[in-house]
């Protein structure tokens, strides 16, 4: 093959990658099959491209990837163009937020995941000082774990998600909190080996999970932000909102539990709080 042809060739491989790179929004596999906590999120990134005009596909990685190796490949530029994930100082300093809370604020309530035959042993509890001599699981990456630390709950690291429920079954430690939006399908996953869902506490703290994209791609973020800004203007955001969670939070009946307020120093400045539109009104 000539020199000619074979730069030719090259021209054509580099416009196809260019071309795929153009027309496809990358996202993380979920971590494991039975893990349906991504559904809502893609809907959602789904709608806002739709609603800003991008022709754009979404399409998963090919292996299933954790959080952290997640963010990991979005900052080198590799494999991803969107992550969701709780927002914090650090993060939106590696990467370009788009500051729309796609769960209007509802993962940073949070539910206590328990043995079943522990429940007396909650019930019991007073007073938040008394809740913290419970020791808890979380995710070693995660920022609900350094906001809980940081309140002076004990906390046990995991290595990855599905250790969480591990730990819990084996008497490692005696709670797993998790957000309101993921603890129902997490508690009839292993209902049959007798975890359940405390009855009468509910931790709360200022959080977002927001979309997540390289500081080198802020022509996707403006795409999802216009997108999901149109989406929440015309009702869509909160129709695809409801699909997916207003029943079952009427079952959490949070606003009749004991409430742990806690702080959150590594929630940005920039956290639109005053905006009331972008979050959740509980009952």
């Amino acid at each position: 093959m000539s020199r000619f042809c074979c730069y030719l060739l090259l021209c054509l491989v580099l416009c196809l990658t260019t071309s795929l790179a153009a027309d496809t929004v990358r996202y993380p596999a979920i971590e494991d099959s039975t893990d349906h906590r991504s559904v809502y999120a893609i809907a959602l990134l789904e709608l806002a491209l739709k609603k800003a005009g991008s022709t754009a596909r979404l399409q998963s990685t090919s292996n299933r990837v954790s959080r952290s190796r997640a963010l990991h490949l979005l900052e080198i530029g590799v494999e991803l163009d969107v992550v969701w994930t709780m927002t914090s100082v650090e993060r939106e300093k590696r990467f370009l937020p788009i500051r729309i809370p796609i769960y209007k604020g509802l993962g940073s309530y949070r539910l206590l995941l328990i043995r079943a035959e522990d429940q007396a042993k909650f019930s019991a509890v007073k007073d938040e000082a008394a809740l913290k001599q419970f020791m808890m699981a979380q995710v070693h990456d995660w920022v609900d774990t350094q906001v809980l630390r940081h309140n002076k709950f004990k906390v046990l690291d995991a290595s990855a998600y599905q250790i969480l429920f591990q730990m819990l079954l084996h008497h490692r430690v005696e709670a797993v909190p998790r957000s309101v939006l993921e603890i129902s399908a997490e508690q009839q996953q292993f209902a049959d080996q007798g975890l359940a869902i405390e009855t009468d506490w509910v931790l709360h703290y200022p959080g977002a999970v927001y979309f997540f994209v390289s500081n080198k791609n802020p022509q996707l973020a403006q795409h999802i932000e216009t997108g999901l800004r149109l989406a929440l203007k015309d009702g869509s955001f909160d129709l695809l909102f409801q699909k997916h969670f207003v029943s079952h939070l009427k079952k959490m009946k949070l606003s009749e539990r004991k409430l742990a307020e806690l702080d959150n120093p590594f929630l940005p400045a920039e956290t639109p709080l005053a905006e009331s539109v972008l979050w959740y009104k509980l009952d």
